[in-house]
C-alpha cells in the first residue's frame, strides 16, 4: 500500500512540475505530452485527452499524441474511439492513404494485433518521458 501511495505522490509531483514549467513556457509540447501521460497513468483520462488534443490541434501530424490518446480511450473503455485514434496515429506516422471510412471499418483481429498495439503504446509512453528528460536519467 505504501508503494502505491508513493507512486501516486510521484505522479502528482510530476503533474505539478509540468504545470510550473508550462506557466513559464505555455507552448512546450513535450511538457504537455508528459503531463498528459501522467494524467493517463493517474486515471485522469479526460485531463490527459485534453492535453493530447491540444498537441494535435497545434500539430495535426503528431502521431505520438494519437497513440497516447488512443490509450486513454482504451483505459476509459471507449474502444471505438481508441481504435479511431490508433488508426489516425498509423495514418500520420506512415503517411498512408487511410480514409475516414477505412478508419471506421478497421478491426483488431486477434491477440497478436492487440499485443502489437500494447507494444507501440508502451513505446510512445517511453518516448514521451525520454523527450522530456532529453536523455538524462532522473535523479532520486
Amino acid at each position: 500500500m505504501k508503494r502505491l501511495i508513493n507512486r501516486q505522490k510521484t505522479i502528482l509531483e510530476f503533474i505539478r512540475s509540468c504545470d510550473e514549467a508550462l506557466a513559464q513556457e505555455p507552448g512546450n509540447m513535450e511538457v504537455i505530452r508528459l503531463r498528459g501521460l501522467m494524467y493517463n497513468i493517474a486515471g485522469e483520462y479526460d485531463k490527459a485527452l485534453t492535453d493530447f488534443e491540444q498537441i494535435i490541434k497545434d500539430n495535426p501530424m503528431d502521431s505520438s499524441s494519437y497513440y497516447l490518446k488512443s490509450d486513454c480511450h482504451f483505459n476509459k473503455g471507449e474502444f471505438d474511439l481508441a481504435k479511431r485514434d490508433y488508426m489516425r496515429a498509423l495514418k500520420t506516422q506512415f503517411e498512408t492513404k487511410f480514409t475516414h471510412e477505412d478508419i471506421n471499418k478497421a478491426i483488431i483481429l486477434d491477440d497478436e494485433d492487440l499485443n502489437d498495439i500494447k507494444t507501440i503504446i508502451a513505446h510512445e509512453k517511453q518516448q514521451a518521458i525520454d523527450k522530456y528528460f532529453k536523455g538524462e536519467a532522473p535523479t532520486e
